[in-house]
């Protein structure tokens, strides 16, 4: 079941998040037996002793298209330990960062945050579906609410791709059930449309995939208009009907200059921009005129994806698109989020830095500079505002320069070089601190940017036991070493894995993954529904209660 996808189509529990043993002398054990190493040799664990803070740090590792066997796996521990938190988590994963539509029209008070993961999230609703169906339906009507309407649709092909059509095993008749609903319904019907797959002929459906949408087109078709002849031209008709579809319709008839671009949505707009559509449309004039009276342009990609091939961009319009994305993402996440930290980002520039990320066309080098180029703008910490630590064998300080993000980005000339010296950052404070400088004067903690595959430290101590240990003896108070936050956002490679650097739950230690960085509100505070603010997490565990800790994810049952 899920284990291969089909070359062809035939016609034929425990109520804590807590693990630890209570009991010394295992705990001991337990800890011993979890040390592992980075790749460059510093001492790791290989769990925090805590799978829930396992799994929200290794968000990053979620970008492959893990297979169900594993991610089945990882469901099935968290389920045992709590059910509740378990489904929050597969709910967080695909959550889209964004002020959610609910089905009547009306949408949450504040804005959603997630990791926007869907592999990983499709398969953990699969698991659910099978394992626990009571509890899938029960929260059936939230996957398109955080996620997408494609979502259930996919859900579908996964079962023929995998199964085939005679092995299915989700629960067709329910899904169907499904999405009648959501087509009667005018709130959701645009956008159950928009996904409809398209009935095509069998001679044009070359891969397993597009055998499986023709077969869910048709399936539908026969739950709209039952057996009549023209069943499948009812469909279409019905496909290609609605709003959700008039720019491709004006494109379709060669009617470019009549595009409204308010319609076009964000992913789909950065797509037309970037290439040359509106050069070859003759839309320059009418785009630019458009975009002139937009503050913000929409956008529900990831920060990295806009500035694909920003140094080959030669037509002004396509980076101004760009900054007005930029800044709508970054809007978007300081939305209910406070601005109480005082964290210096710090970034590895490191020569594994420019291995590919999992499952990506892009660089750890090239997501690191755009998310500390984002938590920039996001996280204004008064004196540390612009600035930014980069470290490799050694650590500099430095500042964005430019007024646009795109001017930022470009401006930065660093590249990945160097071994990964994490403690070279902590070096760093120390000798600005003995240059006479007062403690107040320095931030609070750190975000580092990194594959954390650190240094060995010079007493075979983790880099963040090493980092305390050092600033201490530097002379910084022992309240000020004990609050200072160490934030490792861990961005992974093929070559690499999950590591961790401390074991049992940890104090002002926190581990982020994935590459959506309005999730570090949950860090600094944010606003719930009630207009409260939620409580600042002193440890891991904390930070990820506080993730679940979400309007649409407190409604799951």
């Amino acid at each position: 079941m899920f284990t291969a996808i089909k070359q062809t189509l035939s016609t034929a529990t425990v109520n804590s998040t807590s693990v630890s043993s209570k009991n010394s002398f295992l705990d001991t054990a337990l800890k011993q037996t979890s040390q592992t190493r980075s790749e460059n040799g510093s001492l790791k664990y290989s769990t925090t002793n805590n799978p829930f803070v396992d799994q929200f740090g290794a968000l990053s590792a979620y970008r492959n298209l893990r297979t169900y066997s594993v991610i089945a796996s990882d469901m099935s521990e968290l389920y045992a330990i709590d059910k509740e938190k378990a489904v929050k988590f597969a709910f967080y994963i695909r959550t889209i960062t964004r002020t959610v539509n609910y089905p009547d029209g009306t949408k949450t008070q504040t804005v959603q945050r997630g990791a926007g993961l869907k592999h990983e999230a499709i398969m953990r609703f699969i698991w659910l579906a099978i394992n626990q169906p009571n509890t899938f339906w029960n929260n059936v009507q939230y996957i398109p609410m955080l996620g997408s309407w494609n979502d259930i649709f996919k859900m579908l092909q996964y079962d023929l791709v995998y199964n085939g059509i005679d092995g299915r095993v989700l629960d067709w008749k329910k899904f169907g059930q499904l999405i009648l609903a959501a087509l009667e319904n005018p709130k959701t019907l645009d956008l159950v449309k928009k996904y409809l797959p398209q009935i095509r002929s069998a001679n044009s459906c070359k891969t397993v995939q597009a055998q499986a949408d023709n077969y869910i087109a048709k399936f539908i078709a026969g739950l709209l208009f039952g057996k009549e002849n023209d069943r499948f031209k009812l469909y279409r008709k019905l496909k290609t009907s609605g709003n959700a579809h008039e720019w491709q319709k004006l494109i379709s008839k060669g009617k470019a200059l009549e595009i409204n671009f308010n319609t076009v949505h964000g992913r789909a707009l950065a797509l037309l921009v970037s290439g040359n559509f509106i050069k070859k449309n003759n839309l320059i004039e009418n785009y630019k005129e458009w975009l002139d009276k937009q503050d913000t342009v929409k956008y529900t990609g990831y920060p990295h994806e806009l500035f694909k091939g920003i140094d080959s961009i030669s037509d002004l319009y396509k980076t101004y698109t760009m900054d007005k994305q930029f800044k709508s993402l970054v809007e978007t996440a300081k939305k209910d989020a406070l601005d109480t930290t005082s964290l210096i980002v710090v970034r590895d520039t490191s020569g594994s830095m420019g291995s590919f990320a999992n499952n990506s066309t892009y660089s750890c080098h090239h997501i690191a500079k755009s998310l500390a180029l984002f938590f920039s703008e996001m996280l204004p910490s008064g004196a540390f505002a612009n600035s930014w630590i980069e470290f490799n064998s050694n650590a500099k300080l430095h500042t964005w320069k430019g007024s646009t993000p795109s001017e930022k980005f470009l401006n930065d000339n660093t590249h990945f070089v160097g071994s990964t010296n994490f403690m070279s950052v902590i070096e760093l404070f120390c000798s600005v601190k003995n240059s006479g400088v007062a403690e107040t004067e320095f931030p609070s903690g750190i975000l580092c940017i990194s594959d954390c595959e650190f240094n060995k430290t010079a007493l075979d101590e983790t880099n963040v036991e090493a980092a305390r240990r050092t600033l201490l003896e530097a002379g910084f108070s022992k309240e000020y070493v004990e609050n200072f936050k160490i934030v490792l956002w861990n961005l992974q490679t093929k070559y690499t894995d999950s590591k961790y650097e401390t074991f049992n739950t940890a104090t002002n230690t926190f581990y982020f993954g994935g590459y959506d960085p309005s999730t570090i509100a949950f860090l600094t505070g944010v606003k719930n529904a009630e207009g409260k603010v939620a409580k600042e997490p002193k440890t891991d565990v904390e930070l990820f209660e506080a993730a679940m800790d979400q309007e649409i994810l407190n409604l799951i049952s």
